[in-house]
């Protein structure tokens, strides 16, 4: 009796460890003997480690690169209590995978994407700032970041330009809906500067 419950435990143990290793390629079609015309896969040299981790033993286990879809759904303005403007992006990811954290070119600080305004000032002056994800961000998830303040008055503010990932880090192959602007005066007391997608 002992003896069959071992070869059992040992025949699922070997089953379910059997389904983890093998993969199942996305192309992969179920034909006979005698029609099969797929050809062989490509076998790419192990990739470095990142997250999340689209490897098996450190081989890739997908042939087709990320995608990510990152939109900017809308723009906001405040007032912080010293005066200062505050520009709120609503950033929201619709692709199919995740965006991690990466060592940024501009800054290298370790974020998962950047957002950049451009204020323009009624003398035509222009100001950039900008603000970082600084944790990665998941399928259809969305996060508000709160761009760093100009040094202009409310009142002189004619244009904002916010930009979502500037430096095209994100592999997001529709970059349509990753800008939005705003025109028009602000209000010293009370700044809205509302645009939604």
């Amino acid at each position: 009796m002992r003896l069959i419950t071992k070869l059992c435990l040992v025949a699922v143990a070997t089953l379910l460890t059997a389904c983890q290793i093998l993969p199942y390629d996305q192309k992969t079609r179920f034909t006979t003997w005698s029609d099969a015309d797929l050809q062989p896969r490509t076998v790419r040299f192990p990739t470095m480690l990142t997250f999340p981790d689209n490897t098996m033993f450190f081989y890739p286990i997908y042939d087709i690169p990320p995608r990510s879809d990152l939109v900017l759904r809308g723009i906001n303005c405040a007032r912080r209590e010293d005066g200062k403007l505050v520009v709120l992006a609503r950033v929201q990811n619709m692709g199919s995978d995740i965006i991690a954290a990466t060592p940024l070119l501009t800054s290298a600080d370790l974020g998962a994407f950047r957002v950049a305004a451009t204020v323009t000032t009624a003398a035509g002056e222009l100001e950039r700032f900008d603000a970082y994800q600084i944790v990665p961000l998941t399928v259809s998830s969305s996060v508000v970041l709160a761009l760093n303040s100009p040094y202009v008055g409310l009142s002189d503010i004619r244009r904002i330009d916010v930009v979502a990932d500037p430096d095209s880090i994100v592999p997001d192959p529709i970059r349509e809906n990753n800008r939005l602007s705003w025109q028009g005066t602000l209000d010293p007391a009370n700044p809205r500067c509302q645009v939604d997608r």
